[in-house]
């Protein structure tokens, strides 16, 4: 018997609503946990599992071997007999206790058990970090050139830790600028199969999740002598980029260098100096002002050409979590993302000259045919790109499916959707219609941003994949008898073995985005809990079979109407122009509608917000354009919602200081080393002689989320 997630081979044939199947046989296992909480009733235990489709399928959960915990405990289960015909129970064994139901602490270590995302590095890993040494000596300065006169300036978000890239701007041979892309040289110091390597392998990406970051080399490494820190000197590998005056770019240099950061400004800071705000602490911005201004103008050139070769705008909006700076179980606000135009244009700031020193690095391979991990992102599916032409085409969209499957013209299909009112919840669909951007090593270029030579160098602290880039670099710069710093070179891995590295890589950024997904999801349904009755303003974000998606604005959180909160009659669901329409009223929500709704329930363990329909959309059905600019829907008061926030909050703190207090005595260990086996999304599957290899997937809503570049 099949779960969730499992991968599996069904036989297939004609239904009358479409194509039927049946399971034939597992191939491999989605999940090897569960979480829940512990129930006894006499001599019975069993887990109630979170997962509603576990519960729903199975009920309840058998467990093995010793029960440590103790009734409510919430814990991690290992699954120690999954279903089989003729023996349909689910059981496992208890691998770790949490702590309090609901608590933000607890649903974090669920999320991070369960998604097999270790925690704490192994001895041999902490010790190699420990013996490296802090600062440089003379020996880490051969076969580099010397930059530490040049102004380099790291920006980062504030509270970052980590600096993994710096930027200088100066007069370049070609009558433009010359611009230095700095990048910190984790391969200094984590070599091939050494133990920071393996451990490196293992973790693929840091994981950045609101209450903590989950680095991928020790702290020592990754917010030490690696950081590209102000003040002091580092060793990096630097991308010279000249530009003639129209920002063509002229010639490129690579080498192997020793810089040191001047500056460590962030993105606020750069686009209020930008406006011409030096208040206060932003006063230390002014001395770096020119430069500001020349990587500005130069950036927004580079933008202008990228866009017009059919890189693609897909920047959707993202939630981000804003927790209490004295303590982050505490949970102040949901806010979008980059939601300041001004602060925005400071992160495109520094992502044209990431993009930049990809792209050169990408032609520096290319032009030797040599063989390296590229960053790819293959063309849409021609079935997909169908089915959304026929979805678009009933809204009013016209898109040449020939066209758009190329960048330029799916960028076609984008400008029309930016004229919309919908446009947001257009561009989702546009979104769940692209391939998933991952690394590998065959070259077959990157859609999203329209480029044949794109790979990742820029993040080595944080992505495996660009520590790769990087030695197989240096092996180059080293046979052309070029500035590389040394120590690679003997011939790299072969390229089977970098493929694999590549393919795990990319299956562990999958595991983080899953979790980080989760944890946001997690914290907004603990930040509506108390909001049970209230209503509020929001968009309809999606329309799917069971009920309907709407977002809200403030705060920036996501909930489902289900078909049976819409109203007290049937209601029709139109897989075309995404709209559901009441039988008897003729009652219609679609796309982009704007609706007032009332937050029915909410369940923090099940990330779920279930939300009732109380106005807007249309009185009857007319032919649908995904547009609602007529609909005004009344949102609640601000200050009413701002008072709700703030008992919330006190709330929150009675609680947790009941928790601790029940919790004194020994507490369950927090971490633990682990793997699951994760559950992929892809292509559609190839068919073959009625048969089809494919996960399975009980989740009801197609999920999206922009490309990682």
């Amino acid at each position: 018997t099949s779960l969730d997630g499992d991968q599996v081979r069904v036989s297939t044939w004609p239904g009358v609503k479409g194509t039927e199947g049946r399971v034939e046989e597992v191939l491999a296992r989605g999940r090897a946990r569960l979480t829940g909480v512990v129930r006894r009733s006499g001599r019975a235990v069993w887990l109630e599992p979170d997962d509603p489709r576990i519960a729903a399928d199975y009920g309840r959960v058998g467990l093995d071997g010793q029960l440590p915990a103790a009734d409510g405990s919430v814990v991690v289960v290992e699954i120690t007999r999954y279903p089989q015909p003729g023996a349909p129970e689910l059981a496992g064994r208890v691998l770790k206790v949490l702590g309090e139901p609901g608590d933000p602490a607890t649903e974090i270590e669920k999320i991070l058990a369960c998604a097999g995302i270790p925690i704490e590095f192994p001895d041999a890993a902490v010790a190699q970090a420990e013996a490296t040494p802090a600062e440089l000596v003379a020996k880490d300065l051969a076969d580099r050139i010397d930059l530490r006169d040049r102004r380099f300036c790291t920006i980062d978000p504030e509270t970052a830790r980590d600096f993994d890239d710096a930027l200088c701007i100066e007069a370049g041979p070609h009558g433009g600028p010359r611009v230095w892309v700095a990048v910190a040289d984790v391969s200094h110091y984590v070599r091939w199969s050494d133990a920071l390597d393996r451990e490196a392998v293992i973790r693929g990406v840091s994981v950045y999740l609101p209450d903590r970051m989950i680095p991928m080399l020790p702290l020592r490494l990754s917010s030490g002598v690696c950081s590209l820190n102000p003040n002091v000197d580092r060793c990096a590998m630097v991308v010279r980029l000249d530009y003639a005056t129209d920002g063509t770019l002229v010639k490129t240099g690579y080498a192997a260098a020793v810089i040191r950061s001047q500056g460590r400004l962030d993105y606020p800071g750069v686009a209020a100096a930008l406006q011409g705000d030096f208040r206060g602490r932003r006063e230390v911005y002014r001395e770096w002002i020119e430069e500001l201004r020349e990587l500005d103008r130069l950036a927004q050139v580079l933008r202008v050409g990228r866009r017009a070769r059919g890189a693609l705008d897909l920047e959707l909006p993202e939630p981000k979590v804003v927790l209490d700076a004295d303590d982050p179980r505490l949970v102040r606000d949901v806010v979008k993302a980059k939601g300041d135009p001004q602060v925005k244009r400071a992160y495109e700031l520094v992502e044209e000259f990431m993009i930049a020193a990809n792209e050169a690095v990408g032609r520096f391979f290319r032009q030797r045919d040599a063989t390296t991990v590229w960053r790819v992102h293959a063309l849409p599916d021609r079935e997909r790109v169908e089915s959304l032409a026929g979805v678009l085409g009933a809204l009013g969209v016209k898109v040449d499916v020939e066209a758009a499957l190329t960048p330029i013209g799916m960028k076609a299909v984008l400008d029309q959707i930016a004229e919309k009112p919908s446009a947001r919840a257009l561009s989702f669909l546009v979104l769940r219609t692209l391939s998933q951007a991952v690394w590998d090593t065959v070259p077959v270029g990157h859609f999203g941003l329209a480029s044949g030579d794109y790979l990742h160098f820029t993040s080595p602290i944080r992505r495996y994949p660009d520590l790769l880039v990087h030695r197989l670099l240096k092996y180059h710069l080293h046979r052309e008898g070029q500035a590389s710093g040394g120590g690679y070179a003997a011939p790299p891995p072969s390229e089977d073995r970098l493929a694999e590295l590549a393919h795990v890589s990319s299956t562990h950024e999958r595991r983080a985005m899953e979790a980080e997904r989760e944890a946001v999801s997690m914290y907004r349904a603990y930040l509506m809990r108390d909001q049970i009755g209230e209503t509020f303003a929001g968009v309809v974000s999606a329309v799917t079979s069971f009920g309907v998606f709407v977002e809200l604005e403030d705060p920036y959180v996501e909930g489902l109407i289900k078909f049976d909160a819409l109203g007290d009659e049937p209601f029709d669901f139109d897989d075309v122009q995404l709209r559901v329409t009441g039988r008897r009223t003729g009652r219609c929500v679609s796309l982009g509608d704007k609706l007032t709704v009332e937050i029915l329930d909410v369940s923090v363990g099940q990330r779920r917000i279930q939300l009732k329909w109380l106005e807007g959309g249309s009185k009857r059905a007319v032919a649908a354009t995904g547009d609602a600019s007529a609909y005004a829907a009344v949102g609640p008061s601000e200050r009413a919602f701002g008072r709700r926030r703030k008992a919330g909050r006190e709330l929150d703190r009675v609680q947790i200081d009941q928790a601790e207090r029940r919790s004194r005595g020994p507490r369950a260990e927090r971490t633990e080393r682990g793997t699951r086996a994760a559950s992929t999304s892809g292509p559609a599957p190839a068919r073959a002689g009625g048969k089809l290899a494919l996960r399975v997937s009980h989740r009801g809503r197609p999920g999206g989320k922009k490309p990682k570049r």
